[in-house]
């Protein structure tokens, strides 16, 4: 259930707000925010303690210091959706980065396209988990997700 809340709140929000870009239900979009919010925010006091996201949304507590720009301790909704736009805009601008790549259009990276994106590069063999010499999205986000892939990497490969 923690980890359903992290990502309604951290992965989804960005396809929600998409979502209701397309189909201009913003206000449901809000409404579905706050009701995550409250659920983590335990005490109802605005904002999302350490020890709230610990026991509530674990994923959230290990990006805890990212998300806390203000460094007050708690996760207000404003830092939240700043982190989700942020987390968004590095997704879009990965994802170009990798469809320039594949100069092909075949939705695969070979070894001399991902040449273009040098993280994935140096890492090809680690990526490619069924070792066909060609990188595909999920093969890559498997590996991010993994925390197989270097700190470096994984924010050279988000940005």
């Amino acid at each position: 259930m923690s980890k359903l809340i992290l990502g309604m709140l951290v992965v989804a929000m960005p396809c929600m707000a998409w979502a209701a870009d397309k189909q201009g239900s913003a206000k449901e979009v809000k409404a579905k925010f706050d009701q995550l919010f409250k659920a983590v925010d335990a005490n109802g006091d605005g904002l999302i303690s350490k020890d709230e996201a610990e026991q509530k949304a674990p994923a959230m507590a290990e990006s805890f210091d990212l998300i806390d720009t203000n460094r007050d301790g708690g996760l207000s909704k404003k830092e939240i959706r700043a982190f989700t736009a942020m987390l968004e805009k590095n997704r879009r601008e990965f994802s170009q980065r990798l469809e320039k790549a594949d100069k092909d259009s075949n939705g695969m990276l070979s070894r001399e396209e991902a040449k273009a994106l040098p993280k994935l590069s140096e890492n090809f063999d680690e990526i490619d988990s069924n070792h066909d010499d060609q990188l595909v999205i999920k093969e890559i986000a498997d590996y991010l997700r993994s925390g197989a892939a270097p700190a470096p990497v994984a924010a050279a490969a988000a940005r």
